[in-house]
Parts: structure tokens; sequence; C-alpha cells
């Protein structure tokens, strides 16, 4: 048996305040879709954590990330959640900036009063795509995002990309529940005959097979349902986990993707976005308008349960417990993946 992590990683801030630097900072982020830049100056706006950030179509098409805030004296760009500009003007000062980054006017200032006004532009962030989903990374050292989600591209590649499909739209939720009690209970079916009996009685035992996967950092559930009348579902299909926090779903007549944004020590915000093949579906008598209902009906029961687990975990009356490496082997997982990126902090105790 395996040893679960101590209570007070879940809920003290001093291991999220680490954990924001030395986890968050350093991996990639799922935050929009690319259908939501049509046009030229098209944007959208995140806290990812403490950062503020944005991320816009430069007037070359090109989708480029910033730290939504100004050089002078860190004032705010945008406050809209959304929109289209030419250029973004801070709300501080007047500074203003191309969609590019580059610095265009500085009100009041003399020209000599800076010295090298190409080096005072928008700080910028990595942005990248991947299946028509938008991804940000703070740090500038970590893997590209192909390779950061390895072997995820090659299981994608048996579905169909986002592009085929209908978009769906996203539904948003938070929870009072740490990350990680979110990511432990996503990472195994051991539950779901207890909190999601629809769920659970739709599906075989037998075939759910559960497999980490170092080559980016994921537990996958492979996936197939009990029958072909269940018309509920999306037939047969791959999960996954990714370390720290996004899910990925892929069927034979729907995707969808989901992220995990850490709040504080207590608390999550998740956002979720649907796509469908209908025409598809429809051939194979699969109802696709159910898909969407009944992932939302999932989440809630998952926020239910990780919210009083939460509870328990933060009033400090929980000694530790084990894990069974038949029933949960992707938990397991994923606290080895968490104590060794908590591996300094754990030290410095």
């Amino acid at each position: 048996m395996t040893t679960t992590l101590a209570h007070h990683y879940y809920h003290q801030p001093e291991v999220f305040g680490y954990e924001c630097e030395h986890i968050f900072k350093r991996h990639w982020w799922l935050v929009t879709t690319e259908s939501s830049f049509v046009e030229n100056g098209d944007y959208q706006t995140f806290k990812l954590m403490q950062w503020p950030l944005l991320v816009v179509r430069d007037q070359q098409g090109e989708l480029r990330g910033f730290y939504n805030l100004c050089r002078h004296r860190a004032g705010p760009l945008v406050d809209d959640a959304c929109g289209r500009r030419r250029d973004f003007v801070c709300r501080y000062h007047g500074w203003r900036y191309a969609c590019s980054g580059e610095l265009l006017k500085t009100p009041g200032f003399d020209k000599d009063e800076i010295a090298n006004p190409e080096n005072m532009g928008l700080l910028s962030i990595r942005v990248a795509c991947w299946n028509g989903l938008v991804f940000v990374c703070l740090d500038d050292s970590a893997p590209d995002l192909s390779d950061w989600l390895g072997d995820i591209v090659d299981i994608a590649a048996a579905y169909d990309t986002t592009a085929s499909m209908n978009y769906d739209g996203d539904v948003e939720k938070t929870a009072q529940s740490n990350w990680k009690t979110y990511g432990d209970n996503s990472c195994e079916g051991y539950h779901v005959g207890m909190v999601h009996r629809a769920l659970g009685s739709s599906m075989l035992r037998e075939s759910v097979t559960i497999d980490n996967y170092d080559n980016g950092q994921f537990v996958g559930f492979d996936v197939s349902y009990s029958d072909g009348s269940d018309t509920s579902r999306a037939g047969k299909g791959f999960w996954i986990y990714k370390f720290p926090g996004l899910l990925l779903h892929f069927a034979e007549y729907a995707f969808n993707a989901e992220s995990v944004f850490p709040l504080d020590a207590n608390s999550i915000r998740l956002q979720r976005w649907f796509w469908s093949h209908t025409e598809k579906a429809e051939q194979h008598g699969i109802d696709t308008a159910s898909i969407r209902p009944n992932s939302e009906k999932v989440i809630d029961e998952d926020i239910m349960i990780c919210e009083r687990v939460q509870t328990n975990l933060a009033s400090g009356a929980y000694p530790g417990g084990l894990l069974s490496a038949a029933q949960e082997p992707g938990t397991i997982y994923f606290q080895q993946l968490v104590r060794a990126a908590l591996s300094d902090f754990t030290e410095a105790e």
C-alpha cells in the first residue's frame, strides 16, 4: 500500500505559494480556443493564479501573449474579458502599445527620457495552439507545447480534430477545493460507483484500462461503454488527466477539454470546452445533445465530493491514509508527481 500526501499540503497557504512559482508557472495552461480570435485585434484577458494575462491576435494575424500591465507603473491595460482593438492604452497614465507589444506613445514624456523605448514593450508570455486549443506558459525555459503534451499528441491522432466538429460552448464552475484534491479524484475511477451512479451504471468495470504515462505526465483511461443502446454517451474513448491541471476527453463523436485553475489553497475554477460531431453521431444513433448536460452533471458530482473532502482535510483531523495500486494507480502516480515537484519545499520544512 502507498500512503497519501499529508493533509497540510492541501490547505496551507505556504504550500500554495511555493506551488505557484515551482509548479504552475512552469507548465502550460489551456486558457481558451483558437476560434475566439476571428479578426486581427481580437483579444481575451485571463487571471492565471495571481498573474494578469492578455492574449491577442496582432495585425499580422499572429497570436501573442502578454502580462496585462503597463511597463510604466504597472497600470492595467484592459479590464474587459474580451473585445477587439487596434492597440492598448494603459488606464492609468495613457501609455499606448501595439497589439504586437511594441511601445507606441508615452504621453508627457520627453523623447530623451526613455533611452531604449524598444526595450519597454509589453512583457510577453508564451502562446501555442494544439487541436484548436490555446495554451499559455510563463516560463521561457519550459518545453515546447508538443513536448509538454508528450504521448497525448499520438493518442489524439486516433480521433477527430476540433476543426471537424461543432463547437458547443463552454462552462465555468468554482469549487471550494484544493487543486490536488480535484486531481486525486480525477485520476481514479474507484469513486464512480458511489459518486457518479448514472455514469457507473452505463459502464462495465472491465471496460476501463488505466495507465500512467511518463512522456507527458498524465493518467490515461481507455474507456468502452456497456453497449450501443446508451445514446446519452459518446461511445468508446480515451480520458486524460495531465499534471498539473488539464483534462481531455476524446470520444468517437465528441471531445471536451477542461482546465483546473487554482485560485488559492482552498479553491479552484474549472472551465470546460465542448465539441461534438453531430452528423457522424446521428448515423450511429447517438444523441450528442445529451453529452454536455451529462458532463456538467458529472462535474457537479465531482465538485460535491471534493468540497466535502477538502473540508475534512483542512480540519486537520485526517492523519493520512492509504492508496490501492489496483484501484487507484492514477492517484498514486499523480501524488508521486506532486511529491517530486514539492521535494525542495518538503526538504526545507
